[in-house]
């Protein structure tokens, strides 16, 4: 644990898409948390929220070790969530589940339409 506080501003989750440029790489089932570091005093910190979750790949995806391959190689994805946003992510997994843990790439967050 960090030791930092945090207030979270939303819960998003649901069924989206993975992309890497206009390619469908995969239906996901996805968990995020945005989340506003807070001040000992319960007030926000300036800058972005942070953004943090975790996705996993629908099982009825068909070439699952295809997509495990494009998911696993660190490369710029976007996924598209249910609501219409996107989220610029690079996804890391370390072997041992389905999951994989999103990082977002881009710190504005959240780009929308």
């Amino acid at each position: 644990m960090d030791g930092k506080m945090y207030k979270t501003i939303e819960t998003p989750g649901g069924i989206g898409e993975v992309r890497k440029g206009a390619a469908h790489i995969a239906k996901v089932f996805y968990r995020l948390t945005v989340r506003r570091e807070i001040n000992a005093g319960g007030e926000a910190a300036l800058g972005a929220p942070e953004i943090i979750g975790e996705l996993s790949v629908s099982q009825d995806e068909p070439m699952q070790s295809q997509v495990a391959r494009n998911m696993r190689a660190g490369d710029l994805l976007t996924l598209h969530l249910a609501d219409g946003r996107r989220l610029d992510i690079r996804a890391t997994t370390d072997g041992s589940s389905d999951a994989y843990r999103i990082v977002p790439d881009n710190a504005n967050g959240f780009v929308t339409g």
